[in-house]
């Protein structure tokens, strides 16, 4: 945001505050950063140079009352103690009784205590932020400063922002038959402008390819256009069509979310390595708040197949999350097309996101489409011809073109299409037809038809739209045999009357700039599979040997650089496609994917920019059957590491039972070839999965496998990390005592590995400290469900402190040496300790906001959405605990409601877990439900009762053991009470 040119104050935004809540702030202050810049933001940390002076006492307070436009306050207990809090209170409470006094904010930790004696009285108006994120309160202070500057929304006339060109070319210049769906799609976004509240967030159109989605659609936005937008004000749409629609592909929403995340004004998480889950959730947050019109067009390569377990659910978290949400709560419509329904929304079928099969054409619209293409006959050869088809849209419109084509529109010429050979289970069957009677029709014509079959056989080569760069590397010398031939004698003029000639056939469409530059090549997707099947079948080498020239101009032409996003790396994922296309596997796997995409121990597409689904994507093409059988061309290293790859990308996208294929497969493959170091880590990474999946014992066996392979294999390193994986099994299992004495002996391994680093830390130490604090996490439940429960011995203290003492110190190790999520692990575990030891002892809850906080956000920004479940779940507690304790005179927010409540988090969670299924954590959540929320009247889910059931069913099913005792603690405290 840009400072008002009028304004003579140097900053935007001032922040005071003591420095035991430096951490947030710091926080807060990043993200104001992203809106205002480090120069219009008084923080200290940012003005280092400037501040290093003798006069600092009396030089920085006066930028308060005089520089800064607002100035705001983080207000506790402490800040009336402390003497740089009292120097800039001086001067900033002569604004108070002033005009200026709007340009202070108030913002409190919890009760901010008796501040009377600074002038700040209980009767002034405060936010409390105990319970809210530092991106949410960086959101409130912005909108102040609007508030303050007097800026508004922009005026009705004004033209709203757009970027529908994805789709807007697809408008036909008449659409027949089908005027009750435009109908449906005004009365939708009409009723969204009026501002009903019972009505469609989410309007779906199912039907088969080939039906008219896309066209549909695109001409009820084009009218949109057409009445400059009124009553909108944003409006986005995209094609998945356009970024890959074979199943191999395993398309994904990244591009998606990245181009979205700009358009809508979050261009920090747009470029951010968070996962697709969180991008999604944000965008929801971002469009929903708005009257905006969002249409996805093709949603079906983000979908399982019809013939898999799970038909039509979203493949694709990211597009999960931002449906779920807009279905939720949305002020403006979202429009999506596929072929398939989708079981994800099915919770608001009846409400909010409706969802409505796009039917054949009537008799009656079929005919009229015969006619309007310039076909000749009777009534009756018409209905006849409309009905061979089953009035399937894409046919009538191929079929008509060919007649008036090929045959002066003479209906009686339909004789010539093989109607009756279509296969009427494959989709476009008929449509298919058609195009072989096309084809011969056009090879009959002698060099001028050919040229045109040449330009749709080279269309079969994409999944997506042919750029024009790649169309023409694939018209250069040498000639590709059996396909580019045509081209070789072709002038622009000619190869231009081809295009024009297709496109008024309705087979090609033809992108220009606006100054008539080829941009483009673009044919309906199942047109480009007509011709696909046709190339590959019929003509094998030059199959490949196309897809080789493609995969050769992608390499040399991409200039990725040194840190490139993600849309600089998109030409080398089609480069891969077109590689293993070619039968080039090993050499797509080594020279591109391994070396620019992964960049090796580097893992620079899914660390540094989060491209986990584009990633997904690459890996598909190596395998011959996704998950389990590679490419036979492919070394076992390969082998090896890309089954290992498909396994850690499906599971960081939580599509955690479909990694179980490539994880056991890559053991084996291990295994098999004696190589014990890979074997061990396979089964070690086995075990933990099985483990998130709920099968416990199964997780055991895994572990306990994965250390006799260490053992063999000799790594000192394996020897002890696998022994915690094991540890961990079995404290899941509720044996205690076994697996405490497997994590004794990995650590007496750690401490004679690294005698420097002599406590096991990362993610093994973590769990090692889950373990400690088992049974004063048990004591501090015990006493959220009854206060007056028996006190606990001194012991339980002790394990908090030892644990507190071990996290600060591996925090040393690990913070800017390893990965961000191992830093978030040691935050979590030092926010539990502190939790459990604040619980037990009855003291302040605020040391462990900070570190939960920062364990929460990390874990997000890492993409680790099985650890980002604890640490949900710890944050629910605090949350609930602390909106209890916390009073609210002055505050301008409830901390028992919204997006930043306990509630919240627990819902975010069993998201998460449901999604996965992570049945283990599905009981944790059913357990903090009852006991942070059975006291409540209005039980925010079915009953206290119910969740307790499913907690008890979930543990006995999945073995899960160590969650007993709480269990019966809960029965024993909630179940009572209920019965008396």
């Amino acid at each position: 945001m840009a400072a008002d040119s009028s304004n003579p104050r140097r900053f935007d935004i001032a922040l005071s505050f003591p420095g035991e809540h430096r951490d947030f702030v710091e926080q807060v202050a990043g993200h104001l950063t992203n809106a205002f810049g480090k120069e219009r933001l008084l923080y200290d940390k940012y003005h280092d140079e400037e501040f290093a002076r003798l006069d600092l006492n009396t030089y920085l307070p006066a930028l308060y009352r005089k520089d800064s436009e607002l100035i705001v306050l983080f207000l506790c207990p402490e800040y009336a103690a402390k003497l740089w809090c009292r120097l800039e209170w001086r001067h900033i409470s002569q604004l108070i009784a002033t005009v200026d006094a709007k340009r202070i904010m108030l913002l409190s930790f919890g009760n901010p205590g008796d501040l009377s004696d600074l002038g700040i009285l209980s009767g002034d108006g405060y936010i409390d932020i105990i319970l809210l994120t530092a991106q949410t309160v960086a959101e409130k202070i912005a909108k102040r400063l609007q508030l303050n500057q007097g800026i508004t929304l922009p005026v009705k006339n004004q033209s709203p922002a757009t970027d529908i060109s994805r789709i807007i070319k697809y408008a036909p210049a008449e659409l027949i038959g089908r005027g009750a769906e435009t109908k449906l799609l005004a009365d939708a976004w009409n009723m969204a402008v009026s501002g009903e509240t019972k009505r469609p967030h989410v309007l779906t159109i199912v039907g088969l390819g080939g039906e008219g989605k896309t066209s549909l659609v695109a001409k009820w936005a084009a009218e949109l256009a057409h009445r400059d937008w009124s009553d909108c004000d944003a409006a986005f749409a995209w094609s998945f069509y356009s970024q890959g629609t074979r199943e191999q592909m395993a398309a994904s929403s990244d591009l998606f979310l990245k181009e979205a995340l700009n358009f809508f004004g979050d261009a920090a998480m747009a470029d951010s390595a968070q996962s697709a889950f969180d991008k999604g959730r944000r965008l929801a947050q971002l469009v929903g708040e708005r009257r905006a019109l969002l249409v996805l067009d093709g949603l079906e390569p983000l979908q399982y197949a019809p013939t898999s377990p799970t038909p039509g659910e979203l493949k694709d978290s990211g597009l999960a999350a931002l449906l779920k949400g807009l279905a939720a709560t949305n002020h403006g419509l979202c429009v999506l097309t596929t072929r398939y329904s989708i079981p994800d929304l099915k919770t608001f079928w009846q409400t909010t996101a409706s969802e409505v099969k796009l039917t054949r054409l009537s008799k009656e619209a079929g005919v009229a489409l015969l006619r309007s293409l310039g076909v000749k006959g009777t009534q009756k050869e018409f209905e006849t011809l409309v009905e061979d088809v089953k009035a399937h849209a894409l046919t009538l419109n191929l079929l008509g073109s060919y007649l008036r084509d090929a045959h002066a529109g003479d209906i009686r010429k339909r004789d010539l299409v093989k109607l009756e050979e279509a296969d009427e289970a494959e989709q476009g069957g008929h449509a298919f037809r058609v195009m072989d009677a096309y084809v011969r029709w056009f090879e009959s014509e002698g060099e001028k038809g050919k040229r045109a079959v040449a330009v749709l056989r080279l269309l079969g080569l994409f999944d997506r739209p042919a750029s024009a760069d790649c169309f023409t590397a694939l018209l250069k010398a040498p000639v590709i045999p059996e396909l580019t031939e045509p081209f070789v004698s072709m002038s622009d003029a000619q190869r231009n009357i081809a295009f024009t000639r297709l496109e008024a056939a309705k087979l090609l469409t033809v992108n220009r700039n606006s100054a008539g530059t080829l941009l483009s090549l673009d044919a309906h997707p199942l047109l480009r599979e007509y011709f696909a099947k046709q190339l590959r079948e019929q003509h094998p080498d030059a199959w490949r040997a196309a897809h080789r020239r493609l995969y050769e101009h992608l390499c040399a032409t991409t200039k990725e650089g040194d840190q490139p996003m993600l849309e600089g790396l998109q030409p080398l994922y089609q480069a891969v496609a077109h590689g293993c296309q070619a039968e080039m596997q090993q050499e797509a796997y080594r020279e591109v994917y391994r070396l620019r995409l992964v960049r090796g121990a580097e893992f620079y597409s899914p660390n540094k920019i989060g491209a986990f689904g584009s990633d997904l994507g690459a890996v598909a093409c190596f395998f011959e059957q996704p998950w389990s059988r590679l490419s036979p061309s492919l070394t076992e290293g390969a082998q090896g590491w890309l089954l290992n790859e498909a396994a850690f990308t499906l599971r960081a996208l939580g599509r955690l039972t479909e990694a179980l294929d490539p994880m056991r497969a890559g053991m084996e493959l291990a295994a098999g070839g004696e190589d014990w170091t890979n074997a061990a880590s396979g089964a070690s990474n086995l075990s933990e999965l099985q483990l998130t999946l709920g099968e416990v014992a199964g997780a055991v066996g895994d572990a306990e496998q994965s250390v006799i392979y260490a053992d063999r294999s000799g790594d000192a390193d394996n020897r002890m990390i696998n022994r915690t994986t094991h540890a961990d099994a079995l404290h899941q299992a509720g044996r205690r005592a076994e697996a405490e004495a497997r994590f004794r002996e990995a650590e007496e391994m750690q401490a004679e590995s690294q005698p420097g680093h002599p406590l096991l830390y990362s993610l093994r130490g973590f769990r090692y400290c889950d373990l400690l604090l088992a049974a004063p996490e048990r004591a501090a439940w015990q006493i959220t469900l009854d206060s007056c429960f028996s006190p606990h011995p001194s012991s339980l203290f002790e394990s908090c402190r030892a644990v507190s003492e071990r996290a600060t110190k591996t925090l040393e190790w690990v913070t800017g040496k390893l990965r961000p999520h191992d830093e978030a692990l040691d935050h979590l575990n030092l926010g539990c300790a502190a939790l459990y030891d604040g619980i037990l002892q009855g003291s302040s809850l605020v040391p462990c906001r900070a570190s939960l906080q920062y364990a929460v956000d990390d874990l997000r920004r890492a993409g680790q959405q099985h650890l980002l479940v604890l640490g949900l779940l710890t944050r629910a507690w605090l949350r609930s605990l602390t909106a209890a304790r916390t009073g609210s005179t002055g505050s301008t927010s409830s901390p028992q409601a919204g997006s930043e409540s306990a509630q919240a988090d627990l819902d975010e969670t069993w998201e998460i877990a449901e999604r996965g299924p992570m049945p283990l954590y599905m009981a944790d959540i059913h357990l903090h439900r009852v006991r942070l929320f059975f006291r409540e009247a209005n039980y925010p889910w079915e009953s206290p009762q119910k969740d307790l059931a499913e907690a008890r069913r979930l543990i006995e099913k999945h073995g899960y053991l160590r969650r007993m005792e709480e269990l019966e603690d809960a029965e024993r405290a909630i179940l009572g009470k209920s019965a008396k």
